[in-house]
């Protein structure tokens, strides 16, 4: 199955004007919200119980 082709050219640029132009402050903000998003899930994860989730558990990606 092939997958969709996903095109966010206009998002990056976006996240990118709004830094000001700096590559390192619009890629933090993202790992900071990638981090914020994997432990709303975590917290999710614990409240849902386990035939609800069907045994899903979220992976992180912490070591």
């Amino acid at each position: 199955m092939n997958e969709p082709v996903l095109k966010h050219d206009d998002e990056i640029e976006q996240i990118i004007a709004d830094h000001g132009g700096d590559f390192r402050a619009a890629i933090d903000a993202l790992l900071k919200d990638n981090a914020f998003l994997i432990r709303e899930i975590e917290y999710a994860s614990l409240i849902a119980g386990h035939g609800y989730a069907r045994g899903w558990k979220p992976r992180t990606f912490r070591n």
